[in-house]
């Protein structure tokens, strides 16, 4: 595979066949629901990553308005585990507001439970319309399956306009090739 194509829905689909990270009934599905557009050119790598979304091995952590971040995070780490193949299990969560009292507040401590292993992340959104985007990004890379070369890396952001991150689950080598083929650059973990 070279990196001489246009990226399009459909060269990422077989870029990601290719890498072992979907089944080509996978990125059939895809394309069958992006067939007025899989064979257009996407400029940017949020292009690039949003579509990772949609072929299952990336989640997005929403930079926009979400209306009661705290219970946001619980569906986003479950979005997160799903794509483990089950091999990671999210339970027990909870949040504790700094202000329990103020539904607008968004400081506090998120906390849950990875394969029953206790995890808690430090929340310093003070809006809680907003997601800490250190927080969540954090939260599932301690979701990266054990015993699995896969773990969960970041989408490096482009430019000045920052929007939603995406955290993408791959092997070191299936990161390189999204590198390669697709122009995807991870940023280095947090931990």
């Amino acid at each position: 595979m070279a990196n001489t194509q246009s990226i399009t829905y459909a060269r990422i689909a077989e870029v990601l066949t290719d890498l072992g990270m979907i089944s080509k009934e996978q990125a059939r599905t895809v394309l069958d629901g992006a067939a007025d557009y899989a064979t257009e050119p996407m400029e940017r790598r949020h292009e690039v990553a949003d579509a990772l979304e949609g072929f299952g091995v990336a989640v997005s952590i929403h930079s926009d308005d979400v209306d009661f971040a705290d219970e946001h995070y619980e569906g986003l780490l479950n979005e997160a585990a799903a794509l483990t193949g089950g091999s990671v299990a999210v339970s027990n969560y909870r949040f504790d507001k700094s202000d329990p009292d103020d539904e607008d507040c968004g400081l506090g401590t998120m906390h849950f439970e990875c394969n029953g292993r206790p995890l808690s992340f430090g929340i310093e959104q003070e809006s809680n319309d907003y997601l800490d985007m250190g927080a969540a990004q954090a939260a599932i890379e301690a979701l990266s399956p054990p015993d699995d070369p896969r773990e969960f890396r970041c989408v490096e952001q482009e430019g000045a306009d920052l929007g939603d991150d995406y955290m993408v689950l791959a092997t070191a080598e299936q990161r390189d090739g999204l590198l390669r083929h697709l122009g995807i650059v991870f940023e280095a973990p947090l931990r």
